[in-house]
C-alpha cells in the first residue's frame, strides 16, 4: 500500500472515531508501528492531526462563524442545556463563554433566579437582558461581528478580577493529555483567565469534541471540574476523564 492511501485511510478514520491507535492500524494496513508512527508524524507535520501517546487525534481548525455555530448540534445542544441548568442557583456569580450551547442555557434560566451574569457574548448578553431577575454584566472590548463575542487580550485583565461561583465553558475541544484547548490563540487566553477567576468550572461539550483536540492549550485537564455532554454519562468514551476524578453529568 502508497504511503498516501494510508494518510488517506487514517485521516477517514479520524473523521469517524475522533482518535486512532497505532496498534489497531498497523494490524489493519499490515505495515509495522514503526511505519504508522512515521506516518503520523508526516501527517502532524501537515497540521492535520495530533499525535499523543500510541496513536492519534483528530485536528480541526476551521472556527465556524456565530450563525452556523447557531444551528449546529441544536438538539444536543438543548439536552446539554437543560442538564446545566439544575447547577444554576439564587445569588450566585456566574461567568459564561461565547458558546451557542450557553446562548441555549441563557434561554431557559427560569424566572425566578436572582444571580449576576458575567459575559462577553452579544447574543447571551441580549438574551439575558429579557430576563427579569438576572443582573447583566457584559464584558466589553472590539465587537468580532462574525463570532458576536467581544475579542481582544485586553479583556483579560478585567475577567481576572471577577470572582465568580460558577463558569460554564463551551469549548471545542477537551482531551485526557491536553486538557481544554481551543483553534484561536486570542480566545484561548480569554478563557483561560475565565476559568482561572471561577470557583467551579463546568465544561459544555457535544460528544463529538470529547477526545478532540485544537491547536491552543487553554488549561490542563486538572482545572475543569464538570463536564456535560449530551449523551450518557455512562459511555464508554467518558471513562478516562472519570478515572482522574472528572464530574461526567
Amino acid at each position: 500500500m502508497l504511503k498516501q492511501e494510508r494518510y488517506q485511510i487514517i485521516l477517514e478514520k479520524l473523521k469517524v472515531d475522533k482518535k486512532v491507535l497505532s496498534v489497531k492500524l498497523s494490524e489493519e494496513l499490515s505495515v509495522s508501528e514503526d511505519t504508522i508512527r512515521r506516518d503520523l508524524k508526516d501527517l502532524e507535520a501537515k497540521d492535520l492531526i495530533y499525535k499523543v501517546y500510541g496513536g492519534a487525534l483528530l485536528k480541526e481548525n476551521r472556527i465556524l462563524s456565530y450563525d452556523e455555530r447557531s444551528v449546529s448540534d441544536i438538539a444536543e445542544k438543548k439536552k446539554i442545556a437543560k442538564k446545566a441548568v439544575n447547577l444554576i442557583c439564587n445569588g450566585q456569580v456566574i461567568i459564561m463563554s461565547g458558546s451557542s450551547t450557553n446562548l441555549e442555557l441563557a434561554k431557559i434560566i427560569p424566572p425566578k433566579i436572582n444571580a449576576t451574569v458575567y459575559t462577553y457574548s452579544l447574543p447571551i448578553a441580549t438574551q439575558l437582558s429579557h430576563h427579569p431577575s438576572i443582573e447583566v454584566i457584559f464584558i466589553g472590548g472590539k465587537l468580532n461581528k462574525e463570532a458576536q463575542v467581544t475579542v481582544g487580550i485586553d479583556l483579560v485583565n478585567p475577567i481576572y478580577n471577577i470572582s465568580a461561583d460558577i463558569c460554564f465553558m463551551g469549548t471545542d475541544g477537551i482531551d485526557i493529555s491536553r486538557g481544554l484547548t481551543e483553534p484561536n490563540w486570542e480566545v484561548s487566553r480569554i478563557k483561560s483567565s475565565m476559568i482561572h477567576a471561577s470557583n467551579y468550572v463546568v465544561v459544555m461539550c457535544i460528544s463529538n469534541r470529547v477526545n478532540s483536540v485544537k491547536r491552543h492549550s487553554v488549561v490542563p485537564i486538572k482545572e475543569i471540574d464538570a463536564i456535560i455532554s449530551d449523551i450518557d454519562p455512562g459511555d464508554e468514551m467518558f471513562k478516562e476523564l472519570k478515572s482522574i476524578g472528572l464530574t461526567v453529568i
